[in-house]
Order: C-alpha cells, then sequence, then structure tokens
C-alpha cells in the first residue's frame, strides 16, 4: 500500500508550519515504513495498520505541539492485483 498524507496544523498562531513538520517527519522516521517527503506532503509505503498508526502518531504530535485543529489529506492506493512500491511508480513514469 502506498498512501500519500498531509497534516496541516490550524490554530497555531502562525501561518508557518516547518515546526511541525520537522516533528512528524520524526516520527514517519521511526515508524520504519519507507517514506518520501515532498512540497505538499509524505509518501509512506507499507501494510494498513502501520500507516494507520503512524498518522495517528502525526496527529498526537502536533496536538501535542499546540495546534488546536488539524486538517489531514490522504491518498490511498491499495493495489491488490501485483506488488508495486513507490519507487516502482517513479521508475514507470519516467521511461
Amino acid at each position: 500500500m502506498i498512501v500519500d498524507v498531509s497534516v496541516v496544523p490550524i490554530g497555531t498562531g502562525s501561518t508557518s508550519v516547518s515546526r511541525f513538520v520537522r516533528e512528524v517527519l520524526k516520527v514517519v522516521r521511526v515508524s520504519g515504513l519507507k517514506y518520501q517527503v515532498g512540497p505538499m506532503g509524505t509518501s509512506l509505503e507499507g501494510d494498513w495498520d502501520s500507516i494507520f498508526k503512524t498518522i495517528r502518531e502525526m496527529h498526537e504530535v502536533c496536538f501535542k505541539m499546540g495546534a488546536g485543529r488539524l486538517l489531514t489529506t490522504i491518498k490511498v492506493d491499495d493495489r491488490r492485483d501485483k506488488v508495486q512500491s513507490m519507487q516502482d511508480k517513479l521508475d514507470r513514469v519516467s521511461e
């Protein structure tokens, strides 16, 4: 499964979210999932339970940092006919 996730903290008193992104990426790094950071979100590769556990932990970090609200966008590619990694998808479109 490949999931693209973007967590936007609201109610922080600042338009900058970089401090939240840095802390969320710490959660992603220790998750053990393969990941790729993009300019507008992070792609995660793994199984359903591990990915959604990580997303829950991403939320908790933001709330602990003082976010009053989170707006989260999640796109899921749950392909079952064959195994496909993030790198496979990138390689396929660059052929």
